[in-house]
C-alpha cells in the first residue's frame, strides 16, 4: 500500500472517531448551549498551537536531559515528567484564556470540562493522526490497526480527561468567593492533569518491561472515563437545581409552567429545537443563562462581579418583553 494511501487513512482514523466523541461531549452541555465558535477556537488550539509548542518543548528538554547518549531511563523520565508538564501546559493555556477573557461564556464546572476535553480532542486528533502514519510507514496496516486500538479504542478519551481536569479546576474557580481559592482550583486542576498523563505516560513506558504499566495505564483510562461520566452528570443535577431554585417563582412572569417542566425535566433535552417554535432553543438557553447568573450572584457578591448585575438584569429585561409579546399573541 502506497504512502499517500497511509496518510489518507491515518487521517480518517484520526478524524472520524474525535468527530464522535467532540459531537457526544457538545451534547452532554445540555443546558446551556456553547457558542459553536468558541469551541472550535479551544479544539483548533488543542490541534496546531498545543500540539507544536509541546513538540518544541520536549525536543529542547529531551536534548537537554539525554545528550548524547539517551537511554531508557532518560526516555521514561521524557514521557512520564517533562511531557506531561509540557503538554497540559501548553494545552491548559488555551483554558485560561477563555476564563480570562470570555468570563460570561464560562459558568460553571460542565463549561470548564467542555472546554478542557475539546482542546485534549484537538491535540489527541493531531498527535494520533503522527502516530498512525509512523506506525503505517514502518508496520503497514497491520501496525496502523494496533495503534488505532491502542490510541483510540482503550485511551481515546485520555487527552480529554487530562485537560479536562484543568478546566474543573477552573469551573470550581468560577464560583469560589476568596480570591485565593480562585488561584488553587486551576492550580490543583493543573496539577492533577500533569500527575494522570505522568501516570499514563509511565505505565506505557514500561508496559514493554512488565505487563503491570499497561495495567496501570488501562486502570487510570476506566478512572478517567468514571470521572468524566460523574463530572457530567453531577454537573446537569447542579444546573437543573439552579434552574428550579431560580425560575419556579417566575412561572407566569418570565415563562410558562411547560417551559419550567421542559428546563427542569430529567430525561429529555431542554435545548432541542421544535419546528412549532423556531426560537425555542435560544429562549430556553436565555431562561438557563438567568438562572445560573442570578445563582452566581448570590454566592459571589456584585464586588467580585460587577458586570453580572447588569447582566442578569438586561437577560430578564428581555425575557420578560418576549413573555409579555408571546402572551398578547395567543388567541
Amino acid at each position: 500500500m502506497s504512502i499517500l494511501a497511509g496518510l489518507y487513512l491515518s487521517l480518517i482514523a484520526a478524524v472520524l472517531p474525535t468527530v464522535l466523541f467532540v459531537a457526544i461531549f457538545y451534547w452532554a452541555d445540555r443546558y446551556e448551549r456553547e457558542p459553536w465558535w468558541l469551541a472550535a477556537v479551544a479544539f483548533l488550539w488543542g490541534a496546531i498551537p498545543a500540539v507544536l509548542a509541546s513538540i518544541v518543548g520536549e525536543v529542547l528538554l529531551g536534548v537537554s536531559l539525554a545528550g548524547d547518549n539517551p537511554g531508557f531511563e532518560a526516555e521514561v523520565i521524557e514521557s512520564a515528567l517533562f511531557a506531561p508538564v509540557v503538554e497540559e501546559l501548553a494545552k491548559g493555556v488555551a483554558l485560561w484564556g477563555i476564563y480570562r477573557w470570555f468570563r460570561h461564556e464560562f459558568d460553571g464546572v460542565l463549561d470548564g470540562l467542555l472546554y478542557g476535553a475539546l482542546i485534549g480532542f484537538g491535540f489527541a486528533m493531531t498527535e494520533n493522526m503522527l502516530y498512525f502514519f509512523g506506525a503505517f510507514s514502518e508496520g503497514g496496516l497491520g501496525g496502523l490497526t494496533v495503534i488505532f486500538l491502542l490510541r483510540v479504542v482503550l485511551f481515546g478519551l485520555n487527552h480529554s480527561f487530562y485537560t479536562g481536569l484543568t478546566g474543573i479546576g477552573f469551573g470550581l474557580a468560577r464560583h469560589a468567593r476568596r480570591r485565593s481559592t480562585r488561584w488553587l482550583w486551576p492550580l490543583a486542576g493543573l496539577a492533577a492533569a500533569i500527575v494522570a498523563h505522568g501516570l499514563h505516560n509511565l505505565g506505557a513506558s514500561i508496559a514493554s518491561l512488565n505487563a503491570a504499566g499497561l495495567g496501570i495505564s488501562l486502570l487510570l483510562a476506566a478512572g478517567g472515563l468514571v470521572v468524566l461520566v460523574l463530572t457530567v452528570l453531577l454537573s446537569w443535577q447542579h444546573e437543573r437545581s439552579a434552574v428550579r431554585a431560580e425560575l419556579a417563582g417566575e412561572v407566569g412572569v418570565l415563562l410558562s409552567e411547560d417551559e419550567f417542566k421542559s428546563l427542569t425535566g430529567r430525561w429529555h433535552q431542554p435545548l432541542r429545537r421544535r419546528r412549532a417554535q423556531g426560537n425555542h432553543a435560544a429562549r430556553m438557553q436565555s431562561l438557563v443563562q438567568l438562572a445560573l447568573r442570578q445563582q452566581r450572584l448570590r454566592r459571589v457578591g456584585e464586588q467580585q462581579e460587577p458586570r453580572l448585575t447588569a447582566e442578569v438584569n438586561q437577560l430578564r429585561s428581555n425575557l420578560l418583553r418576549a413573555y409579555a409579546e408571546a402572551l398578547a399573541l395567543r388567541p
